[in-house]
């Protein structure tokens, strides 16, 4: 026995020695960003290679060693990586390299890393390779990206789709105003940045749910985390006499994110871009809109740069905090403050064709000051697991300001010549909380939403005089509307998957109250006031209640061939309480609205799509209320059919996006059809110079047609990026003016191009190209219009002498063919200096001193024409500096 003991062991002792190690670890560049490279392993002092495998697209590797060797060779290569080596004893354990990319030169063949990378459906752009000298925001950046495109109210599209979610290390601290980070976080402190496409936010309805958006991801500098940022601005400038002034920090680590910004000016710069709630975005709470029914006139904004005409002053502070807890959880705290006060003054004449052939035309001269102050204040707590979603979120809102007017009105109506005072008062309250809560167990899914909303609308628009209507004794007129709206709903689902296919069914109901008061008021020559008569007044509730069943289907084909079809079948209870008129009406509907949803990945570059609705609704509270409103001072609004509004729309749709990110190429067409239908037609008629709203009872129908093309292209040299884009719409539809029906159609076409590229890196140059031609026209008209041509050309050039020393030149032309004076040009200049922290900037802006915008719109039922006072030649010399 013992001697078959000792040739057991003798058998297995070099079996034992033959041991196997695992090493895993990350591959990374210097910026921290994940690297796909070739791994090896191999025993010390051997040439033969014992373990090979490719790291991921997280730069994530695992390989495997079988042998007796004491010390282990590591060596991560590849062309864009070079050669790196490390030794390891042999044990289990992780080796992660973090090494710089290199240019390496192959039989006289320059290899450069690839700007974008694509790992499975995320694309990679690396942010280094499309910064300049002077970009310094990420949205500076963003820009020159080939498929991404930033437009002039920063909302980010991808492939000419509007991003769902955008991301700071895969977290939403902002929920939609992405543009305080855009605008704030600098390009060098960003390392990748990430598109998701097709990306579903909610993890639990991953494979579940078809979404054919994309979301964006900021991937940052190891430099740029879990440390505080701090910058700070000050400027000043002349004429008139102007200021500038900015302090942002923020801090970005793996548990824990916040930007705090404050920012104010008077030098035309429009901060409400920087907190605008984004479209598109996939919004996990109640969207509560203040909901204004009066107005003033005030002059309409010209179509050019806010900088070139915006005559405000400005301040904000947003707060912004993200916590992660234990569990999963997210605690997410958004304040965000905003003041305003915006000088308008501007010319106008309008002229409207009636029927008979006799004309009402209108010259308004008006100055305008408008005061605002907004609170917007929310909370969330957020838990997404692949198997369990939870989140909720409260938000408060609050708003007061008030709008002034004063100004001459003259007409060809009456001989009216009239100077007129207009002032509103439009306070808003709202707060809202929205829970959700899905489960998956198995195969099946458990959905529960609950949401409620109240707002508290109490507007007051005040007129004087009020000769105009009629009563030359009447010091003024003055329009009260209170609305209050209380909103609630409760859904729940079930789901489950069989095969390809995913079924869910839901059952859910909603409760909608609006109420409505108003008065109509007028003061007399003693200051009196005229109790408003009941046709000048309202006490009004419209409420809906609702109760459905969802039916959403969806088929997912290997991910090439993805299907969604919704079916909701809806019972509509609408109850219409008129306390001023006495009268309670009840209306009671079914609705079906069902939708369908097709894409087919032809190759993993080539998509097709197409998807088709039909929708039914029934009446909303502008229809229902019977005594007039004075919803500006020259428009006098009720309804006077007592019918139950209805319409019934359909669209039908067909895309074909092809996105290859190893030639930096996107391009995308569509086309689209739209079609409505009412059963009641409205209009206005004329009495003076007040239009006075009709309402018949004729069913009416329009239609729109529409294709539509873009494209973007990153060429191989100078950073280079070219896009193209253009259109074509039609429409017809119906009007109905001093009581007769007239037909209109409409007819436009469009196209643009655009060029940003760096020959070296002493010269940027950027150019934009924009041209419309736009025409409508009444069938009944024996009188054409000619077409209305427009042409904006917009061109930068940045000289860089040195690194630190920069020139920039703007120039902006612009061509109205419906005007007089149809050219129009902006000139602007910047000089930026670098020193240290600092940074100084000194800008003209509109060196030709162009004071006045002028344009014009005409039909054959109508005219207009306007002209807009703009800022004068101003300069501004600002200091930005690194405080942290």
């Amino acid at each position: 026995m013992k001697q078959f003991s000792i040739c057991v062991l003798s058998l297995l002792v070099p079996l034992l020695a033959y041991t196997q190690t695992t090493l895993t670890g990350t591959v990374k560049n210097r910026q921290g960003e994940p690297l796909i490279a070739n791994i090896t392993v191999q025993a010390k002092g051997s040439n033969t290679i014992a373990g090979f495998t490719t790291s991921d697209e997280n730069g994530n590797y695992k390989v495997t060693y079988k042998g007796t060797a004491d010390s282990l060779v590591v060596t991560v290569s590849g062309l864009t990586v070079g050669k790196h080596s490390r030794t390891v004893p042999n044990r289990p354990g992780q080796v992660d390299f973090n090494i710089e990319e290199k240019v390496i030169e192959l039989k006289g063949v320059t290899v450069t890393a690839s700007p974008i990378r694509r790992a499975g459906d995320t694309l990679n752009y690396a942010v280094g390779v499309y910064t300049g000298q002077n970009d310094r925001t990420i949205e500076d950046v963003l820009k020159k990206m080939p498929g991404i495109d930033v437009d002039e109210s920063g909302t980010i599209s991808y492939n000419k789709k509007p991003i769902n979610k955008f991301y700071i290390e895969n977290l939403d601290l902002l929920r939609g105003r992405y543009s305080i980070a855009t605008k704030n976080i600098e390009a060098r402190d960003v390392a990748t940045v990430q598109v998701m496409e097709n990306h579903q936010p909610v993890k639990v309805l991953a494979d579940k749910m078809f979404v054919d958006a994309a979301a964006l991801n900021l991937k940052l500098k190891e430099s740029a985390k879990g440390k505080l940022m701090m910058n700070a601005l000050a400027g000043a400038g002349y004429e008139p006499a102007m200021w500038n002034a900015e302090l942002v920090a923020m801090y970005f680590a793996h548990r824990k994110q916040n930007m705090t910004t404050y920012k104010g000016n008077n030098a035309g710069k429009d901060l409400n871009l920087e907190i605008v709630t984004h479209e598109g975005y996939d919004y996990d709470y109640a969207n509560s809109g203040s909901r204004g029914m009066l107005s003033i006139t005030s002059p309409s904004s010209p179509p050019v740069s806010k900088n070139r005409y915006l005559n405000s002053i400005s301040n904000v502070i947003a707060a912004n905090q993200l916590i992660k807890m234990k569990k999963g959880m997210e605690m997410t705290f958004n304040a965000i403050y905003f003041n305003d006060r915006v000088g308008k003054e501007g010319y106008s004449v309008s002229e409207q064709f009636l029927p008979d052939g006799s004309s009402v035309r209108i010259e308004e001269n008006i100055k305008s000051l408008t005061r605002t102050n907004n609170l917007d204040l929310s909370f969330r707590l957020n838990s997404n697991e692949e198997e369990k979603y939870f989140n909720n979120s409260l938000n408060i809102k609050g708003s007061w300001g008030n709008d002034r007017g004063t100004g001459v009105t003259r007409s060809n109506v009456g001989d009216m010549d009239e100077m007129l005072s207009q002032y509103l008062s439009r306070p808003f309250f709202s707060v809202g909380n929205s829970l959700d809560f899905i489960r998956n167990i198995r195969k099946r899914s458990y959905k529960i939403l609950f949401s409620m909303d109240y707002n508290h609308s109490p507007h007051e628009l005040t007129v004087s005089p009020a000769n105009y209507f009629g009563d030359n004794n009447l010091i003024s007129v003055e329009q009260s509307v209170v609305t209050d709206n209380f909103t609630s709903s409760l859904r729940t689902s079930y789901g489950l998957r069989k095969g390809n296919v995913n079924i869910d069914y839901g059952l859910w109901c909603s409760v909608d109250l609006k109420g409505l008061d108003s008065e109509l008021r007028e003061k007399g020559p003693a200051g009196q006031l005229v109790p408003a008569a009941d046709s000048l007044r309202n006490n009004l509730w419209y409420n809906t209640y609702q109760v459905g069943v969802n039916q959403n289907y969806t088929y997912n084909k290997g991910g090439k061939l993805k299907v969604t079809l919704a079916i909701p079948v809806i019972n509509y209870a609408l109850t219409v309480n008129d306390r001023n008129l006495e009268t309670f009406t009840g209306y009671n509907r079914w609705i079906i609205n069902p939708s369908l949803k097709v894409s087919y990945d032809l190759t993993h570059e080539l998509v097709l799509a197409a998807g088709g609705n039909f929708r039914k609704n029934y009446g909303n509270m502008d229809d229902a209320y019977t005594g007039y409103i004075m919803h500006s001072y020259r428009n006098l609004l009720r309804n006077t059919v007592n019918r139950l509004f209805e319409s019934r729309s359909g669209g039908a749709n067909a895309s074909i996006q092809y996105r290859n990110a190893l030639r930096a190429l996107f391009l995308n067409f569509g086309v689209n059809y739209g079609t409505s239908w009412n059963n009641l037609l409205y209009g206005f008629d004329y009495d003076g110079i007040m239009q006075v709203k009709r309402t018949i009872d004729q069913p009416t129908r329009s239609e729109y047609y529409g294709l539509n093309f873009g494209g973007s292209k990153g060429l191989g040299f100078w950073k280079t990026r070219i896009g193209i884009s253009g259109g074509y719409n039609q429409g017809r539809g119906e009007h109905l003016i001093q009581d007769e029906i007239l037909t209109y159609r409409s007819e436009g076409y469009n196209a643009g191009a655009s060029i940003n590229t760096s020959p070296s890196s002493f010269i940027d140059l950027n150019y934009n190209f924009g041209w419309s031609k736009n025409w409508s026209f009444s069938e009944e008209s024996t009188t054409r219009f000619p077409s209305i041509r427009n042409q904006n050309h917009t061109a930068a050039i940045w000289i860089n002498p040195t690194k630190s020393f920069s020139i920039n030149l703007r120039g902006d032309y612009r061509y109205n063919s419906a005007v007089n004076n149809r050219n129009m040009t902006f000139i602007d200049a910047k000089i930026r200096y670098k020193s240290g922290r600092a940074e100084w900037e000194l800008e003209c802006n509109n060196l030709f001193n162009v004071r006045q915008y002028v344009s014009a719109s005409y039909t054959d039922l109508s005219t207009y024409y306007y002209r807009y006072n703009l800022r004068p030649r101003n300069f501004l010399l600002s200091v930005r500096f690194k405080l942290k």
